[in-house]
C-alpha cells in the first residue's frame, strides 16, 4: 500500500505553499489571531491538504484548538472534508478526546453518524479514546449506539475490548445491544474476558450480557 506521503505527492494539484504551512503552524501554536490574519490576508483554504494528508482545519480538531476552529468555521470551511487518512474533523476530535470541538462541529450540522474510511463513526472513536465527555456529547446529538464499523464492531464492543469500564456502563444504560457480534462472531463480553478486565465483565453481566453465546 502506498504511503500517505506518496498518495499526496502531487504537490501541484494540492498547490501547497509556505503560507499554507504558516497556517498549519499557527494552529499547532493555538494562535487564533494569526489564523484569522492568514486566512483574510492570504485567502487561504483551511481544509487544504498538505503532501502528508493534513490540513490546518483537521489539525485544529485533532489538537482541541477550539478558538482556531471557530475562526475557520466563521470563514466557511467545508466541515465535511476528510484528511488523507479518511477522517473528518469530528472523527479526529472524538479520536483525540476533545469534547468542546466535538460539540462545536455537531452544532455546524456535521453528521453525527458519518463514517470514516474504516466504517467507524465518531462514537466508535470516542469508545477507543476513552473520552466519556465526547461520548456524552455525541449521545446528546442522537448518535447511533449500535453502528458497526468495517470489522462489525459496535462502540460497546470496542469499549469492552479496550477495558473502558465507564464507557461500557454509559452505553449499556442508554440501550446499547450487549450481545452484538463482530465479524468474527465475538461479543463485548468475550473481548472483555480476553482483556482480563474483571470490572468490564461485571458491568456487561449486570447489563444482561449472555454468557452462553459461542463464537
Amino acid at each position: 500500500m502506498k504511503s500517505l506521503k506518496a498518495k499526496f505527492k502531487k504537490c501541484e494539484s494540492q498547490d501547497w505553499s509556505k503560507s499554507d504551512e504558516k497556517l498549519l503552524q499557527a494552529v499547532e501554536l493555538n494562535d487564533p489571531e494569526r489564523v484569522a490574519a492568514l486566512i483574510l490576508k492570504k485567502g487561504l483554504t483551511p481544509a487544504k491538504l498538505d503532501p502528508e494528508g493534513k490540513s490546518a482545519f483537521h489539525a485544529s480538531a485533532m489538537r482541541g484548538s477550539v478558538e482556531c476552529l471557530e475562526v475557520m468555521l466563521a470563514h466557511g470551511v467545508d466541515v465535511t472534508l476528510t484528511d488523507g487518512a479518511g477522517f473528518n474533523a469530528l472523527h479526529l476530535a472524538a479520536r483525540h478526546g476533545h469534547p468542546e470541538c466535538v460539540k462545536r462541529l455537531l452544532q455546524e450540522k456535521v453528521s453525527v453518524d458519518g463514517t470514516d474510511s474504516y466504517g467507524r463513526t465518531a462514537l466508535h472513536h470516542a469508545a477507543v479514546s476513552g473520552c466519556i465527555s465526547c461520548m456524552e456529547t455525541l449521545w446528546d446529538f442522537k448518535a447511533c449506539l449500535n453502528c458497526r464499523d468495517g470489522d462489525g464492531s459496535t462502540p460497546l464492543i470496542l469499549a469492552a475490548q479496550m477495558s473502558r469500564v465507564e464507557l461500557c456502563r454509559f452505553l449499556i444504560q442508554r440501550g446499547a445491544e450487549t450481545d452484538a457480534r463482530d465479524a468474527q462472531g465475538r461479543t463485548a463480553l468475550m473481548l472483555a474476558c480476553e482483556s482480563d478486565s474483571v470490572e468490564t465483565v461485571e458491568v456487561l453481566l449486570r447489563g444482561g450480557a449472555n454468557i452462553n453465546i459461542a463464537d
